[in-house]
C-alpha cells in the first residue's frame, strides 16, 4: 500500500480532511506514474467518497465518473464500479448518499429496530458486580 494513501487514511481518522485530500491526490498521481491504474482508481473511489461526504458533490462526481470509465474500459474493479455508480446516481438525483458494507461491496440498509448505540450485555456476572459495588 502507498505511504501517501496510509497518511490520507490517518488524516481522515483525525478529521483533517484537506490534508487527506492532498495525500490522496499524491497517492493517485504516484500510482498513475508507476502504471498501476487499477490501484489509482481504487484510491480515486476513496477520494470521491470523501468529497461526497464533505458535500463537494461536483468534484466527487468527476472522480466517480473517472472510476466508472476505467471500469468500463478495463472490465475490472467491480466493487468500485458499483460504489461509484451508486454515488453518481445519488448525486444526480440529489438523494441521500449510499452506505456500503466494505467486505461485501454492497449497499447496506440500517435496520431501524436495532439501536445505534448497543446496550451493554447484562448477564449474571455483570449484575453481581453491580450489586457488590453497593455494599
Amino acid at each position: 500500500m502507498n505511504v501517501e494513501f496510509e497518511a490520507a487514511l490517518q488524516y481522515i481518522n483525525l478529521e483533517s480532511y484537506d490534508n487527506a485530500i492532498s495525500h490522496l491526490n499524491k497517492a493517485i498521481d504516484k500510482e498513475m506514474d508507476e502504471g498501476n491504474e487499477g490501484t489509482a482508481m481504487e484510491y480515486r473511489c476513496v477520494l470521491g467518497e470523501l468529497l461526497a461526504n464533505l458535500d463537494r458533490k461536483e468534484e466527487a462526481r468527476d472522480e466517480f465518473a473517472a472510476v466508472v470509465d476505467y471500469c468500463d474500459f478495463s472490465n475490472g474493479l467491480p466493487k468500485q464500479k458499483i460504489i461509484a455508480g451508486a454515488f453518481i446516481k445519488a448525486i444526480d438525483e440529489s438523494g441521500p448518499l449510499p452506505r456500503f458494507d466494505v467486505s461485501a461491496g454492497t449497499e447496506t440498509k440500517r435496520n431501524p429496530s436495532v439501536p445505534l448505540i448497543p446496550k451493554p450485555m447484562q448477564n449474571k456476572s455483570f449484575i453481581s458486580r453491580q450489586m457488590n459495588k453497593r455494599k
